[in-house]
């Protein structure tokens, strides 16, 4: 069975989810050899029992390649030869250890003082479209908005973001796919590794000129080069996975969130003015304008995560033979989780197919951002930047649509199947009189 949404529906991929829930919660894709889950409980389950699926692939490879010498192969294939570790793909304890290392960084506190810098990041590209009237919301800024800030936080040049755009493209595009296929060719693996090689000169390159200079830094290279674990400096190739997992995942799920964000409040306008209404409404000089007083702005970020997460997908394996629902796993089969499925579960979530920004008021369990352990350590840089790219849009902007180039059947998907998100999102506005961001 295909667990897989058709290519043609990538960009409305919930009709087949809700299929799947009803009828095939729990499938076997004998064509890629994977298990696909659909419904919101079970994959909350698998999220929290890290024991019995693992997200440590190293573990399978070496598990598979036991599997090969008792059957006599000595031979393994070149893609399982190595399986680098990181956030992603690590359990605990390590994981845990490699979390405690950057977690300080991304602490809520911490990241909300970086609003004044995103506010103005954001101000200055809307200052170079806000006059034409018109922008390519995905290329003028919700692409450089986050890559310059994670950029900025890494304290490597946010000048070289087309690299970093160009590598997130052959890097996610090797390992997902715009089909119904998991890409497992020579192909593919040769980009990956080609890709991650640059990165890793990249970064070896930045390392270094960190090590030879004698004045402090705060940037979190300069802290993952002081950075300790179980009283040992990080090994060079821990250093360069923490890079490469924060340059490219702490940019290409908010570009998602953002394009995912502003597309929903256009295809449904009574969100969007309702969201207008309580904007003419507010008063800045007796409030703050932040998420505590403005809760409308959070509520419509928290659904845009619920209603079109920027991922789809995520891939566990089994450690040991384990049943879901009437289904027996496996030990060493993989599985992929389907959270934008989990997201639309009609037993979770009232009129769970509608964008209703008022659904987040009470509670919005949401699972965009995962579970458990592996809940996404970028969670909240990611949303205070949503946030404030809709605060601004709000405030310098009126009349917001989607451009007359706009057409629905020319959207593109951008990063494939585990992610959502389109590749360009034309709009079109008359500047508005600036309100004071105080």
């Amino acid at each position: 069975m295909d667990i897989f949404p058709p290519p043609d529906q990538l960009l409305n991929p919930f009709p087949f989810y809700a299929q799947m829930r009803k009828f095939h919660p729990i499938a076997y894709d004998d064509k890629n050899k994977i298990w696909g889950i659909f419904r919101y409980n079970d994959i909350q389950n698998i999220l929290t029992n890290h024991r019995h699926f693992s997200s440590d692939f190293q573990k399978l490879v070496n598990f598979q390649q036991g599997q090969m010498r008792e059957q006599g192969q000595n031979q393994v294939h070149e893609t399982n030869q190595s399986v680098r570790r990181s956030l992603l793909t690590s359990d605990p304890p390590y994981h845990k250890q490699l979390r405690s290392v950057i977690s300080s960084a991304f602490t809520s506190n911490t990241i909300w003082k970086l609003r004044p810098r995103i506010e103005e990041i954001c101000h200055g590209m809307l200052d170079k479209v806000i006059e034409q009237g018109r922008m390519d919301l995905i290329n003028d800024l919700a692409y450089p908005l986050p890559v310059t800030v994670i950029a900025e936080l890494l304290g490597i040049p946010p000048d070289d973001r087309d690299t970093f755009k160009r590598w997130a493209d052959e890097l996610i595009g090797s390992t997902t796919s715009s089909s119904s296929n998991l890409p497992t060719d020579s192909k593919s693996e040769q980009i990956f590794k080609r890709v991650q090689n640059e990165m890793d000169s990249y970064f070896i390159d930045i390392i270094e000129k960190r090590r030879m200079k004698k004045v402090s830094s705060k940037d979190l290279i300069s802290n993952l080069l002081k950075a300790e674990i179980d009283g040992n400096k990080l090994a060079e190739e821990e250093i360069l996975a923490f890079c490469s997992l924060l340059l490219l995942a702490g940019h290409v799920t908010t570009v998602n969130l953002i394009g995912n964000m502003i597309r929903s409040l256009l295809e449904y306008p009574n969100q969007l003015e309702q969201l207008l209404l309580l904007s003419h409404n507010y008063n800045p000089d007796k409030h703050k304008l932040d998420a505590d007083n403005y809760p409308s702005i959070s509520s419509a970020v928290d659904e845009t995560l619920r209603y079109r997460s920027p991922v789809q997908a995520l891939i566990r394996f089994a450690t040991e033979d384990v049943v879901i629902g009437d289904q027996k796993i496996q030990r060493g089969q993989r599985l992929i989780i389907w959270i934008g499925s989990a997201n639309h579960d009609e037993s979770v979530f009232h009129d769970a197919e509608r964008f209703d920004i008022a659904r987040s008021f009470s509670k919005n369990a949401h699972l965009a951002f995962g579970y458990g352990i592996h809940f996404c350590l970028g969670s909240a840089l990611a949303s205070l930047e949503a946030q404030v790219v809709l605060k601004i849009i709000l405030d310098r902007l009126k009349d917001v649509g989607f451009a007359d180039e706009y057409k629905e059947e020319t959207l593109r998907p951008l990063y494939g199947i585990f992610f959502h998100g389109v590749s360009q999102l034309p709009l079109s506005f008359k500047p508005a009189k600036m309100r004071a961001l105080s």
